[in-house]
Order: C-alpha cells, then sequence, then structure tokens
C-alpha cells in the first residue's frame, strides 16, 4: 500500500491508504470528479480530505463539504478546527443553526453546509461560489430521498451552471447506482467522473434479526442486551421521539444510565452528548437517537 506521508497537501493520522483510498488515489489531484460507494469506516472522510486539501492549495480556492445533518457539521468543524492542514484555514458552518454574513463567506475558504442552505445559496448564485474549486457532496444517496432528493439535485444543478469549474466529489456507504451518479455528475460540469464501489470493509459486520411485536418485549430485550454487553457502548437508533423517550425512562427505570439524542436537543446540548459518549470517563455508555444521528457521525 502507498504511504500517506507521500501526499504533500494533507497531513494523516495513519500510515498508509487502506484498498478504496488506494483506488481513488490516482483521481485525488486530477480535474475531475468521483463518485466512491464504500462501507461505513472504508476511509470515504479521508479521500474528501485528500482533494480538499489538494484544492486549497491554489491561492484564495474554496471548498465546500455538504452534509445532511447538523451533528455532522458540527463534528466535522470541530475535528478540522484543530486539523493540521486546515486549521491554518477559516473555517465556517453554514446552516440554520448559525447567521453567517455575505463577508465572512468571501473570506472562509473551507465551508461545512448542510443541503437546505448550500442550495438556498446556489439559488442566489452568490459571487463567493464561483470560487470553490471542489464541492464534497457526503451521503449522495440523499439524491434518491423522497424528501431532499430534489433538494439535493437542485444544489447541484445551480452550482455547476455558475461554476462549471467546480469539481463534484460524492460519497456514500449505501449508493447502488453509482455508475449513473457519475453519468450524471459528467453530464452537469463536462468533467470525467471516475467512480468506485467497493464491498471492502475494515471490520467484520455481524447481523442478528430477532422479531418482536410487543414494544414492551422490545424493550425487555435491548435491556438484556445491554446488560449483557457488560455496559460497553452501545447505540440504540429508534424510528420516533416517543419511542425514544419511551424506551430511555424503561431502561433507567431498570438502572442503566442512558441519554436520548435528538434534534429537540440544541447544538451545545447534541455537541455535549456526544462528547460524554465518545469519552471512556464519563458514565454515559448507552445512546438512544433518532435519525438526525444516523449519517456520517463518528462514534
Amino acid at each position: 500500500m502507498s504511504q500517506t506521508i507521500d501526499y504533500p497537501y494533507c497531513v494523516f493520522n495513519f500510515a498508509e491508504w487502506n484498498p478504496v483510498q488506494e483506488q481513488c488515489l490516482p483521481y485525488f489531484c486530477q480535474d475531475k470528479n468521483l463518485v466512491v460507494s464504500a462501507s461505513v469506516a472504508a476511509g470515504k472522510t479521508a479521500i474528501a480530505e485528500a482533494i480538499m486539501g489538494y484544492e486549497l492549495s491554489f491561492p484564495s480556492a474554496k471548498a465546500v463539504y455538504v452534509c445532511p445533518l447538523k451533528a455532522l457539521s458540527a463534528e466535522k468543524y470541530n475535528e478540522w478546527k484543530k486539523h493540521e492542514t486546515f486549521g491554518e484555514f477559516q473555517i465556517l458552518i453554514l446552516d440554520s443553526d448559525h447567521e453567517v454574513s455575505p463577508e465572512e463567506l468571501e473570506k472562509a475558504r473551507l465551508i461545512i453546509a448542510t443541503v437546505e442552505s448550500m442550495n438556498i445559496r446556489c439559488r442566489r448564485n452568490e459571487s463567493w461560489i464561483r470560487k470553490v474549486r471542489v464541492l464534497v457532496f457526503d451521503e449522495a444517496h440523499l439524491f434518491d430521498h423522497e424528501k431532499r432528493g430534489s433538494c439535493s439535485e437542485s444544489l447541484m444543478m445551480d452550482l455547476t451552471e455558475n461554476n462549471r469549474e467546480c469539481r463534484l466529489i460524492c460519497l456514500s456507504g449505501t449508493l447502488s447506482n453509482t455508475r449513473e451518479i457519475a453519468l450524471w455528475c459528467n453530464r452537469i460540469n463536462g468533467k470525467p467522473t471516475p467512480f468506485i464501489a467497493s464491498n471492502w470493509r475494515p471490520t467484520r459486520l455481524i447481523k442478528l434479526v430477532e422479531p418482536i411485536n410487543e414494544l414492551a418485549q422490545q424493550f425487555q430485550f435491548v435491556e438484556k442486551k445491554i446488560k449483557a454487553s457488560r455496559y460497553e457502548k452501545v447505540l440504540i437508533f429508534v424510528h420516533s421521539k416517543r419511542i425514544g423517550e419511551m424506551l430511555k425512562k424503561h431502561l433507567r427505570d431498570s438502572g442503566i444510565r442512558c441519554a436520548f439524542y435528538s434534534s429537540d436537543l440544541d447544538v451545545g446540548q447534541r455537541e455535549e452528548l456526544l462528547k460524554k459518549f465518545r469519552s471512556g470517563n464519563t458514565p454515559l455508555d448507552v445512546l438512544i437517537a433518532t435519525s438526525s444521528l444516523s449519517q456520517g457521525v463518528s462514534l
């Protein structure tokens, strides 16, 4: 495998490219789009970082990282502010929780945006958009989302209509039509668009399916699994806030320390909860969450 230390445009905390990253390596510094579909934890963020690092090496160039959730935006912002490569640039979050002036956007080099916020700016054709050399669209399977798909497509088309020089980097862990997305990207900005679809993953995935109808029995099953895990880190996804609150109460009544993550929490509360869950020095080992935490956030 090639060594990451040999790549001059971005610093990484690992020594070698993995098989997925190695396939993408030839395209990092080429004027091409790229579509990548690879498993969770296959290193897609490092691919984005490598390409953004190269494009930001050009004076006054901007890079935009589009992601679907505010939690992911906050995570990337906090991570990249301390990054050896990106920390030297002015970084902004563009979402409904942060007020950003046109002057700040003009000065920023790396912009982390939610789909809807970036779509509005592209529709307005703001002047700073013409300085963007690369747009990374994380969780690109959103193009097929029932509610957010049209907004995602509109963003890409408005951007490329006014800035055909911008590279499009689409990343996903569940994209089934990689070739089709690549052809579409090629059509909207005219750049060659290689695509990579890989099933490689760094760890073995174990699946267990238990059909349980009664809600009370589901809660008891979850409680049993948590206690059997000896309170290692456990992440539980629920379909609604109501179920999440009910499960939290059940687990706490059973003596299990847990918390519930949902969009009802403000930015500071969400970040504090994730910080406690990631830490090995806090009693928060069980986190219940809605889909607001389901895409891209590293735990």
